[in-house]
């Protein structure tokens, strides 16, 4: 027998370092064994990049480290897009940070004894728009603005996490979703800067910056499309 298809399907596109773990582990516990998909490290994407939309239509909650082109073209065509934003500058700290302290990182070993403005300075045209780029495949905020609005149900900053949760948990038809914290930075790097690097910062993160403050000042924290808040 064919596997029954939830009358909505939630796909989450996570931006690293944005407390999308929690979001993902809040959903997913009150979800039958089988309706989600997580793409987490490199090999997962690489499996879910094989996958087919035939393959993914019966997952009622896909989630990951994945682009927003790579996930549409494997997601149902109704399905629901949710993000998660954090203030850049913030999370490149977050994101430094637990590759240099946590161990078991595939980058640890390169970052544990780097100082922060070193991995801005190095890392810097990877970083340039990231946020803007994953969400949208565009890499400029002016360019993504217009398809976050069009193309995503619903867009929260990190501090109305527990709100995009709840949404997300009625679409699928779920009890009420609390969402907890996990993946939490276990410590700290090596926090260097200098002016060279402190303008680097703010060069990189210019347009990240601007999607971010799209959301938090123009819609308060949680952008949702028309409809998508009942």
């Amino acid at each position: 027998m064919a596997q029954l298809l939830n009358p909505v399907q939630v796909v989450f596109i996570h931006l690293p370092k944005t407390g999308g773990m929690s979001l993902h582990g809040a959903i997913a516990a009150a979800l039958p064994p089988g309706a989600t998909l997580r793409v987490g490290d490199a090999a997962e994407r690489a499996a879910f990049l094989r996958l087919g939309p035939a393959q993914v239509a019966s997952r009622a909650f896909v989630s990951g480290h994945v682009s927003f082109e790579e996930a549409v073209a494997r997601s149902r065509p109704d399905a629901r897009f949710v993000a998660l934003l954090r203030d850049p500058v913030a999370r490149l700290v977050s994101a430094f940070n637990y590759m240099a302290s946590w161990t078991a990182h595939p980058l640890h070993a390169a970052m544990r004894d780097r100082g922060f403005a070193d991995f801005v300075l190095d890392s810097g045209d990877a970083l340039s728009g990231e946020a803007c780029r994953q969400l949208t495949g565009r890499s400029t905020a002016a360019g993504a603005i217009p398809l976050l609005e069009a193309c995503y149900a619903a867009v929260a900053t990190t501090d109305r996490l527990g709100e995009l949760a709840a949404l997300a948990g009625r679409w699928l038809g779920l009890p009420r979703i609390v969402a907890g914290r996990e993946n939490v930075t276990p410590g700290q790097g090596r926090m260097t800067l200098d002016s060279r690097s402190c303008q680097r910062l703010l060069d990189v993160t210019q347009e990240d910056r601007l999607l971010f403050e799209h959301v938090a000042q123009r819609h308060g924290g949680l952008l949702a499309a028309p409809g998508m808040r009942a």
